[in-house]
């Protein structure tokens, strides 16, 4: 029978790995992962679609919307101001993207 044995340095014993090393790691792991492609969403569209975007239109979408829904009922007025200005930014994004013509 064969017996495998694991050599270690002193160097590599005394070694540590601090804690914001860790932390910046798993931070970096987790960027990649959803930077990814994802394959479900992306058949869908017919086009890329990362995790991230998967996850904001999935998720936070829905949840703004219902908090748009509460502030609705809530205040009316507020309501239809933001609704206005809303639609004011949007005539203007898109007027400066036509080259001025609106």
């Amino acid at each position: 029978m064969q017996q495998a044995t694991i050599n270690f340095t002193a160097q590599q014993v005394r070694a540590r790995v601090s804690l914001a090393d860790k932390v910046r790691g798993l931070y970096r792991s987790v960027n990649l992962w959803l930077d990814a492609k994802s394959a479900f969403y992306s058949r869908i569209a017919e086009f890329e679609v990362t995790r991230r975007a998967a996850i904001r239109i999935g998720v936070v979408f829905p949840l703004t919307m219902v908090v748009a829904a509460v502030c609705v009922e809530q205040n009316p007025l507020v309501s239809i101001t933001a609704m206005g200005v809303s639609g004011w930014i949007v005539y203007r994004l898109n007027k400066g993207e036509k080259g001025g013509q609106a």
